[in-house]
């Protein structure tokens, strides 16, 4: 035993000698610093994985190596020597401290190996846990800091730009500006906002000034159940009245920490600088900000809201396009501003702020855009919404729409306009593979999800219809649209008002918009309770209905079913002159057509109610949608004037394919009742009800 022990002892006092204790004390130093800094480059240079495992190899590899060498070779000011024995008089010295220096040694090496193994080991968890965790990421609001004179713009300029970076890299799911604008003033924990957003990852920053630079600072937060951490923070500094192109690096770190292996065309997209101009650029991103603000408003009022007002005013579009007009002005061959412009002028039209003499003018943009940059897709999903919404030229939409669609098949909010396009021509196949596709990808979107919802409900499955209005209510409770889709896809199911009325309580309780007093008078026709009907109508404002015609409508069905023909009839001609009136302004209207052919044969003007009626349908084209809306008022008309035949046709042809029109509904509707004891009429609802 004493023998092993002096043989350990002369090996240690060999290590001290040939100073080989120290080069083994070097060289784990300078390999826990190699690693550490190989760590922090590769994942700076976005260099795949590969390289650190590498590095490890080699630094493994060379310890053996180094130690040997160190053992047989001195370094001298003469150049490499042999090592040479020890002498007597050495070797008693070097007992004398070696006693403090093996102590010494071997915890320091045991440490340095143990940070390294660490390091190694941490760095590998948490970089499997970010290629494994699902890329959905939400950029919150930055919070400025910076004084106006430095930064004359809002925040929402740089979470735009790297929004709107991240949304070019096709792995990645981004929530939209809407759902983390709540944030500005909500004082909430990242892990509530990832939870509520359900995303993995946040990006948080702000805006600070250093003289007359803007500094930003941005931070890539992970998100898990019940914590968060900041994985990675970077600053980039930028002059607001020089180059902005440094924020353009942002979304591409942002891709490289995540772990994602971006192409050279997903980098070039972020990249490509659409002006030469600063001003130019933040000034399109302010407008920007506005023009998503409105257009969304837009979308949701559209369906009886009033949750989006302050965003949809004529306010919120003119800011747009006043922004736009300087972007314009500061560079004039800027051709994404142009393109934006003509946007904007598409929807302040579909959402009746801006009137058709902004028709020409939008075309104008989009083919200035085009003259400029003949490849920019994003001028080609404006000439959609051009022949889309002035045009209604559904042919053409289409063909811009799909043209973007092969070009960009990541680019989802084309592809729901493709989809609803699509669904309009009675392409309900087509239709619905492609919003499933944008469903998939953005399962956090109320508005695409209810639309599905409506799809299902027109194809007569309404129980997937429901099931995707449920989720639009789970993401957006206070928005009333998707509680009235819902309510009308359970009308249409059950014929049973009673879960529906659940659901409008609902609604009441929770939201702030919607025609829910209107709907309750239906309930009341449904459930043949004309009385309270009519009590509801009388003291219902008239901003309950969509408009006086659609009252009068209503007050005469309702005294029609209460065998007051005298009143009826009254209500009747007074709906017959508010929709001859809208027809003087647009006299092509589908809708006005119809109902001012509904109010004729209540007035029992058979000519006329069929000769607005048909044209009613033929106007309606190649909206599929519009059409079987037309042909269910046409086939109302048919039954009010007593040509049943004709109407159970029309009827059959609606249940037969898709459309707003279900057994349940035709047997509990009022309108339908002097068809309901038919055999005919019978025959045809067990029909369809197999």
């Amino acid at each position: 035993m004493a023998d092993s022990s002096n043989k350990f002892s002369r090996f240690l006092q060999e290590l001290k000698h040939r100073k080989t204790d120290r080069v083994i004390v070097m060289y784990a130093a300078a390999a826990f610093a190699v690693l550490q800094l190989a760590d922090i480059l590769i994942n700076r240079l976005s260099l795949p994985d590969w390289i650190m495992t590498m590095i490890i190899i080699i630094v493994a590899t060379g310890f053996p190596v180094v130690a040997i060498f160190s053992w047989f070779f001195d370094i001298t000011p003469g150049g490499i020597e042999k090592t040479k024995p020890i002498t007597v008089k050495k070797k008693n010295k070097l007992e004398a401290q070696l006693r403090t220096w093996k102590e010494t040694t071997m915890i320091s090496f045991i440490i340095i190996i143990s940070l390294v193994v660490f390091n190694i080991v941490r760095g590998n968890i948490r970089s499997s846990e970010i290629k494994t965790a699902s890329k959905t990421i939400a950029v919150l609001p930055f919070e400025n800091l910076t004084p106006n004179e430095v930064f004359p713009y809002s925040t929402d300029a740089i979470t735009i730009i790297i929004t709107g970076g991240l949304r070019k890299i096709n792995l990645l799911q981004v929530r939209e500006r809407w759902e983390v604008n709540e944030y500005k003033t909500q004082k909430r924990s990242v892990t509530e906002i990832a939870k509520k957003l359900d995303v993995s990852f946040l990006v948080t920053g702000e805006l600070i000034n250093i003289r007359d630079l803007v500094l930003v600072t941005v931070n890539l937060v992970k998100a898990n159940k019940n914590k968060a951490r900041t994985i990675w923070t970077d600053k980039y500094t930028f002059n607001p009245k020089g180059s902005y192109t440094e924020l353009n690096e942002i979304p591409i770190d942002i891709g490289n920490q995540l772990k994602i292996e971006l192409s050279a065309e997903e980098k070039s997209r972020i990249k490509k600088k659409t002006t030469v101009s600063t001003a130019a650029f933040f000034n399109y991103v302010e407008g920007t900000s506005y023009q998503d603000d409105a257009k969304n408003g837009t979308l949701y009022l559209s369906m009886g809201d009033s949750i989006f007002n302050d965003l949809s005013t004529s306010k919120s579009f003119d800011l747009a396009m006043s922004f736009y007009d300087r972007a314009i002005k500061a560079d004039p061959s800027f051709a994404l501003a142009f393109t934006k412009r003509a946007l904007t002028r598409s929807w302040g039209y579909h959402a009746k702020i801006y009137g058709r003499d902004q028709t020409d003018m939008c075309r104008s943009d989009i083919e200035h855009a085009l003259k400029i940059d003949n490849d920019l897709t994003d001028a080609k999903i404006a000439y959609g919404f051009y022949y889309y919404y002035f045009m209604e030229d559904y042919v053409k939409a289409l063909e811009y729409f799909r043209e973007v669609y092969i070009k960009e098949p990541q680019n989802y909010e084309n592809n729901f306009y493709l989809a609803i396009v699509l669904r309009a021509q009675g392409e309900w196949e087509k239709s619905q593979t492609i919003i499933k596709e944008v469903v998939k990808h953005n399962l956090k979107n109320p508005l695409f999800l209810t639309n599905i919802g409506l799809s299902y409900h027109e194809l007569h499955q309404y129980d997937s219809a429901i099931y995707y209005h449920d989720k639009a209510i789970e993401i957006m409770p206070k928005w009333s649209g998707p509680y009235q889709n819902k309510i009308e896809a359970l009308i249409l199911r059950d014929g049973n008002t009673r879960e529906a009325e659940n659901v409008l309580d609902s609604a009441v309780k929770n939201t702030t918009g919607g025609k829910f007093k209107r709907q309750k008078i239906f309930f009341d026709l449904y459930n043949k309770k004309f009385d309270e009907a009519l009590l509801k109508a009388n003291n219902t404002d008239l901003s309950d209905f969509w408009d006086q015609g659609d009252r009068y409508l209503i007050l005469a069905s309702i005294y029609s079913s209460l065998n007051e023909p005298h009143l009826a009839a009254q209500h009747y001609r007074s709906a017959f002159e508010f929709f001859n009136e809208k027809l003087k302004d647009d006299p092509e209207n589908p809708d006005f057509l119809s109902f001012a052919g509904i109010s004729a044969a209540g007035l029992n003007n058979r000519l006329k109610a069929l000769e607005t009626a048909q044209k009613a349908v033929k106007l309606s084209g190649y909206n599929y949608t519009q059409k079987t809306w037309s042909t269910e008022y046409l086939a109302q008309i048919y039954t009010m004037v007593g040509e049943y035949d004709k109407a159970l046709e029309l009827l059959e042809q609606l249940l037969k394919n898709p459309s707003d029109i279900s057994v349940k509904l035709l047997q509990i509707d009022p309108v339908w009742k002097s068809l309901q004891g038919m055999a005919k009429f019978k025959k045809m609802i067990e029909k369809y009800s197999t």
